[in-house]
């Protein structure tokens, strides 16, 4: 019972003390984004749409909704970057670091708690919101459908099964990209307990010096670019292909969950997934040895 309160106090202070990039600051671009759309409608502004060759109003949606999930993502991803290079190190510079070492929890256990964050807490939190933004965003719909003649909402039925369907491939996605992105995670988180803030920079300057080096050595004699930033680049791409998302957007049948997630599945390296978990995990053992033997 007592190490479920430590890992659920360790984890409650790392919300508290990133709620504002990972709840308010998305919950205010949300609403920004809501009223731009309400008070472009309310001077009807989407009279522009009449010159735009509307196609099914139920493929907008998906469209929309899928589109409204990328670009979550893509904010996650960044704010997890800025995350790990700072919260790491953060507790050395506010002495929270001399409490918790004061109380029966290891360093490991406060590195994992913080990581445990990165791979759920924060991700649900963009998750909830992708998912009201998809609401906002139908309802948002609808109310374009009353100012336009040609443009007819989708079916209520038909779009609740759509938002289940895309919902539950997001899901999915979400989850596969944390643990394909783990070890970059990592790689970011342990160079913060070493450097602190500095590992925002470095997390680029030493694979792109290690590349350069490499390519001194072997003259240029290896693939464009060497065998570092070709499996750098490699290793950075995930979900589907271009050929697949031309397909989804072309596809006049309704998006089916099933189809895409093992479109997706079948994409990934499953033992390079592996391989970079295991890096991950060794990272921050690593790293929470030298909190421990170094920083006291």
């Amino acid at each position: 019972m007592n190490a479920l309160k430590s890992w659920r106090a360790l984890i409650v202070r790392e919300f508290l003390e990133h709620r504002i990039p990972f709840l308010y600051f998305p919950l205010g671009i949300l609403g920004l984004f809501t009223l731009s759309a309400l008070g472009s409608a309310s001077f009807n502004r989407v009279r522009i749409l009449d010159t735009v060759a509307i196609g099914h109003t139920l493929k907008i949606f998906e469209l929309g909704y899928l589109v409204v999930f990328a670009v979550w993502l893509a904010y996650l991803t960044v704010a997890l970057f800025f995350y790990c290079g700072d919260a790491f190190s953060a507790d050395r510079r506010n002495n929270g670091m001399l409490f918790w070492k004061s109380m029966p929890v290891t360093d490991l256990k406060i590195i994992a708690a913080k990581y445990l964050a990165t791979l759920t807490l924060f991700p649900a939190l963009i998750f909830c919101i992708a998912v009201v933004s998809g609401l906002i965003f139908y309802g948002l719909l609808n109310i374009a459908a009353l100012m336009l003649p040609g443009l007819v909402p989708p079916d209520p039925l038909a779009a609740a099964t759509s938002f289940a369907h895309i919902t539950a491939f997001a899901a999915v996605y979400f989850v596969l990209a944390l643990l394909w992105y783990a070890p970059f995670v990592a790689w970011v988180g342990g160079l913060s307990t070493i450097f602190g803030r500095w590992s925002l920079a470095l997390a680029f300057v030493i694979p792109g010096v290690l590349a350069i080096i490499e390519n001194m050595a072997f003259f240029g004699q290896g693939p464009t670019g060497g065998y570092i930033w070709g499996y750098l680049s490699k290793r950075w791409q995930f979900g589907l292909s271009s050929t697949e998302y031309a397909l989804l957007a072309a596809s006049p049948v309704p998006f089916d969950a099933r189809t895409y997630v093992w479109l997706l599945t079948r994409e990934i390296d499953w033992g390079s997934l592996g391989a970079g978990l295991v890096f991950a995990a060794a990272v921050f053992w690593l790293a929470s040895e030298y909190r421990r033997r170094r920083i006291t």
